[in-house]
């Protein structure tokens, strides 16, 4: 407990983070205390252990008095009869990861005062330790899970992403355990509450899907899953887009199976996917990595998991190289320009059976206008229930090839999952996943100041970004400067439907190596840099501009003002 005072000097107790009636509840609502460790939470630790190089972790849950193991590589070693460990919460390494609700990186333990007085600390020798805070879906800190060893080491950037991807897996097993638990509890009650469990359902597995495909300049994203089978399961295809410093890496997968082995396997599936997209730029390792991660989080079972993987990177003259990677998957489909569709990639063998995976591998150069188009077979095996005439590959590029040129992502992403559900009469049997990643065309621009004018509406966000990333891919300008600049007119543009809410003029102007840009609304306040807060939920916008800019101003004029921007465009 720590002491507070008020401003007229009344001492009061305020409770310590450990004592949160918040967290206590989320705690308690996990139904994890008081009982042992668990062989889903077991894999976890067990892969930790693999990837860290380190003999002991723990995966625990924590209530004010207790700390209750759920998860660690070796737990007979540890338990005691009755299948449960437990140790008072004062001598753990949980109770700081708690109180700091936050990572606790110690590479030399004697050199942490919080950790090296601490008796299970010495119980187990450990000399270094790291732990990080296990979260409900609400964001309280239920637990931790921690690695240990018996030496003195340095906690490396990967170790420490590693750790925090894997206790978002842990996450993962605690929301979806929650979310089951509430399905469950909504089926029991009758059956007019099974539209309600269909819903919970469909929320669980967009938890699983990203929320939106990210926006980058020169490529246009968009995907489309649909469930098969009754809606209420938790379907096993996946999909993720990873921006990268040279593009975006794209991957889709299918995991065996539905429901809730599937939605935990397919959650680890993508994290795992993440993480080694950001440390690797050949598709073809960051596939064996997954599959190494899924080898041993399967243990032996019979499960697997088909993906390809699409690194793209732009090229010269509005072109991008797509890197594809395919395990098991079935071959990607590129749309030309023109209409005309072709298959590339493909093969490999499944992920998560086998130490060494095959996987193949292939390299296409996308033009403007031309779109890669990622789906799972889902897809191609759409059929009526009864009669085995599926739309097949070849059913997937006659319907790609139908569609008039120009055709955008979605309406391409669309056209294919609507093949599918017309082959099959409109009930899939299995999930169905496209995502199509299509060049855009770059604006022919020839003059080097362009003006624009937009009125506030829902979309004009999106509207101004088009229209400008359109003309800045057309001037040419390097990676880096092409990204701080779509930034700028993203921030600028922001603060104005943000706070003026008027009609304005967008002005790009370039000239030699410098680029202006300039946003004129009808409102006179000028916007204030204010003092960088974490916190604060507002204000990040300007302190982004200032960081890219080299110069940026504001100047009022009548009853309006204008904001620019100077940037370099090399």
């Amino acid at each position: 407990m720590s002491l507070v005072s008020d401003p007229v000097a009344v001492t009061v107790a305020a409770p310590s983070p450990l004592e949160s009636p918040a967290r206590l509840a989320a705690v308690r609502a996990t139904r994890l205390l008081d009982t042992g460790p668990e062989e889903a939470f077991n894999r976890l630790t067990r892969l930790v252990s693999v990837v860290l190089g380190t003999p002991a972790v723990m995966l625990t849950v924590v209530d004010e008095v207790r700390t209750f193991l759920k998860g660690t590589p070796e737990p007979a070693r540890i338990v005691g009869p009755d299948g449960v460990w437990s140790a008072p919460v004062e001598d753990s390494g949980c109770k700081v990861v708690v109180e700091s609700d936050g990572e606790i990186c110690a590479g030399d333990v004697q050199a942490e005062p919080r950790l090296r007085d601490l008796s299970l600390i010495t119980e187990f020798g450990a000399a270094a330790w790291l732990g990080v805070p296990v979260r409900d879906p609400a964001g309280q800190v239920v637990g931790n899970l921690c690695a240990m060893d018996v030496v003195a080491r340095e906690w490396t950037p990967l170790h420490r992403e590693t750790i925090r991807t894997l206790a978002d897996a842990v996450e993962g097993e605690i929301a979806l355990r929650l979310a089951l638990r509430e399905t469950e509890r909504q089926a029991l009650a009758a059956a007019r509450h099974a539209a309600e469990a269909e819903t919970l359902a469909r929320t669980l597995q967009e938890s699983l899907l990203p929320a939106r495909p990210p926006r980058l300049p020169g490529i246009d994203i968009a995907a489309r899953f649909l469930p098969g089978g009754s809606g209420v399961e938790v379907m096993g295809d996946f999909y993720d887009a990873v921006p990268t410093p040279d593009g975006v890496a794209v991957v889709i997968g299918d995991v065996q199976g539905k429901g809730s082995a599937a939605a935990r396997t397919t959650a680890l599936a993508r994290s795992a996917t993440r993480t080694a997209a950001h440390v690797e730029d050949d598709p073809v390792a960051v596939l064996r990595t997954v599959n190494d991660v899924l080898h041993v989080w399967f243990d032996g079972r019979i499960s697997f998991v088909t993906a390809a993987l699409a690194s793209l990177r732009r090229g010269p003259s509005g072109t991008w190289h797509a890197d594809l990677a395919s395990a098991g998957h079935p071959p990607v489909l590129v749309r030309r320009a023109d209409g005309t569709a072709e298959f590339h990639g493909g093969g490999g063998l499944v992920l998560g059976i086998g130490t060494t995976p095959m996987v193949a591998h292939e390299t296409v150069t996308l033009a403007p206008g031309d779109s890669l188009v990622l789906y799972t077979d889902g897809i191609t095996e759409a059929h009526v229930r009864g009669h085995w005439e599926q739309l097949e590959e070849e059913g997937a590029r006659r319907t790609l090839a139908s569609l008039v040129p120009g055709a955008d992502a979605d309406t391409i992403a669309r056209a294919l999952t609507g093949a599918a559900l017309a082959h099959c009469g409109g009930h899939l049997s299995d999930d169905a996943g496209v995502v199509v990643v299509q060049v855009e065309e770059p604006a022919a621009v020839d003059a080097d100041r362009v003006v624009t004018e937009h009125v506030p509406h829902a979309g004009v966000g999106r509207e101004t970004r088009r229209s400008a990333e359109r003309v800045l891919t057309g001037w040419d300008l390097a990676p880096g400067s092409l990204a701080d600049a779509m930034l700028v007119v993203e921030e600028l543009v922001a603060n104005v439907v943000d706070h003026a809410r008027t009609p304005f003029r967008l002005t790009l102007v370039r000239t030699g190596d410098a680029l202006r840009i300039e946003v004129e609304d009808e409102d006179s306040g000028s916007p204030l840099l204010q003092p960088l807060d974490v916190r604060a939920a507002r204000g990040r916008g300007l302190q982004l501009v200032d960081a890219v800019a080299q110069s940026w101003g504001c100047d009022t004029r009548g009853g309006g003002k204008r904001v620019w921007a100077e940037l370099p465009t090399r």
